[in-house]
């Protein structure tokens, strides 16, 4: 409703808002009336308030006693015991107006809204008011035969409309049962579908850290054994780094154990410190040490603007770097001068690892790479970039072997999550990089 602008503001609100139930409910109430009063009322005769002012409170009953159906969903048995007395309240007026619509409404409402124990009593219940409203064709028409005639008609009428609106109420309940089962299997089948993602990106992280420890501690223990005769002082720092893998990697397991479990007050019995966060880019320096204490020089090379990346992206990018640089090292050894590229663009990262060392060609480096191979390869690696967005291409480049990576750094359609939760995928690969 609008208020005139001429009207003083501040204390008068220029609109009012309107809930869209009470429109339809307006719209409902004011149809209902009309077609009342055109079909069952004698409206020539209604029209006479000038000769005949009580003839007003005749349209205002009948206006008023359809307002009950305002309520008619929530209290739909209040509602129709209300419109059969008001019904047949109305006798002496019937004459005039006969009120044929409100008891069939509400009867609708109690169909659709309550079992048939209640509803169908109901239904039989609405004769009453019904065969009322059909016996005034007796003081309408003084002739029998016509008065009969109409009688008949309307009583007819009346059945039938109450026998539709308990029917239609009925399909109206089972339709509205049918969606709300249907919308609980697509919840089902949701919550099912978010279950197995989650159980997948739990296998995805155990095969991160255990594929990652086991490649170290299994290439420490054959270096340390080539050289115990000759160097114990390297065999030392082998054990050294043996222990430190294993450590990183109980530690890695108990918090993925520990996100399983959500805080389970036993871990402090186990000597979990709570939840360590994922590593990311800022790791990189540890991860380049411990790949150079294995005899592997690595170099690093970094060219643009750092920027911030979402959890996910950070360690998506340090998954890649970290699982590129050690399949250089289980297929081409210690021997490889693998050199590691980050260049920090405007819209994205761009990971570079080269080699000038052909790895598919050297000597039992694919027999080696698939003892320890955790059976994805590349296809880890491109699954990995992917899900973040990007793209990753790998293969021989001028007699060595180059892996391209590129990370942007905002994905449409895919939300940050944190390092507790990451969704990255681990699979150690056989395919040399």
């Amino acid at each position: 409703m609008r208020i005139p602008g001429w009207m003083s503001p501040g204390w008068i609100p220029r609109s009012i808002p309107t809930p869209l139930s009470v429109k339809q409910d307006v719209l409902l109430i004011s149809a209902l009336f009309t077609f009342n009063c055109i079909s069952f009322s004698a409206w020539p005769q209604l029209g006479r308030v000038p000769t005949s002012p009580w003839l007003v409170l005749v349209w205002l009953f009948g206006l008023v006693m359809l307002v009950p159906l305002v309520w008619r969903d929530s209290a739909p048995m209040t509602v129709f015991a209300t419109e059969c007395v008001l019904t047949v309240v109305s006798w002496p007026i019937m004459p005039h107006y006969i009120p044929a619509v409100g008891v069939p409404v509400a009867l609708y409402a109690v169909s659709a809204h309550r079992g048939i124990k209640l509803s169908l009593p109901a239904l039989l219940i609405s004769f009453i008011p019904n065969g009322l409203a059909a016996d005034a064709a007796f003081r309408a028409y003084p002739d029998h035969a016509a008065a009969m005639s109409v009688f008949v008609n309307n009583g007819i009428f009346f059945a039938v409309a109450a026998c539709w609106a308990w029917g239609f109420g009925r399909v109206t309940q089972a339709t509205r049962r049918r969606i709300q089962y249907l919308e609980g299997e697509r919840e089902s089948a949701r919550e099912a579908d978010v279950l197995a993602a989650e159980r997948r990106r739990i296998a995805r992280e155990l095969h991160d850290i255990v594929s990652h420890a086991v490649t170290v501690i299994v290439l420490q223990a054959a270096g340390a054994a080539r050289v115990a005769e000759t160097d114990f002082a390297q065999v030392t720092r082998s054990l050294g780094h043996i222990e430190t893998a294993g450590k990183q990697a109980m530690a890695e397991l108990r918090r993925l154990l520990g996100v399983l479990e959500d805080s389970d007050p036993g871990s402090d019995a186990l000597g979990i410190d709570g939840l360590k966060p994922q590593p990311g880019l800022a790791d990189l320096p540890d991860l380049l040490n411990s790949l150079r204490d294995t005899g592997m020089p690595v170099s690093l090379q970094v060219a643009g603007t750092r920027r911030e990346l979402d959890s996910s992206l950070d360690l998506t990018a340090y998954r890649i770097v970290q699982e590129g640089l050690v399949n250089v090292l289980k297929h081409a050894g210690k021997d490889a001068k693998p050199r590691l590229g980050l260049v920090w663009k405007p819209q994205s990262l761009l990971i570079q690892i080269e080699n000038d060392m052909n790895l598919p060609a050297v000597h039992g480096s694919t027999t080696h790479a698939q003892a320890l191979s955790g059976g994805r390869g590349l296809v880890g690696l491109r699954e990995r970039a992917h899900a973040a967005g990007g793209d990753l291409e790998a293969g021989p480049c001028k007699g060595g072997y180059r892996l391209t990576a590129t990370i942007p750094f905002s994905t449409p359609g895919v939300s940050s999550v944190t390092r507790g939760s990451s969704q990255s995928r681990g699979d150690q690969g056989k395919v040399p990089v």
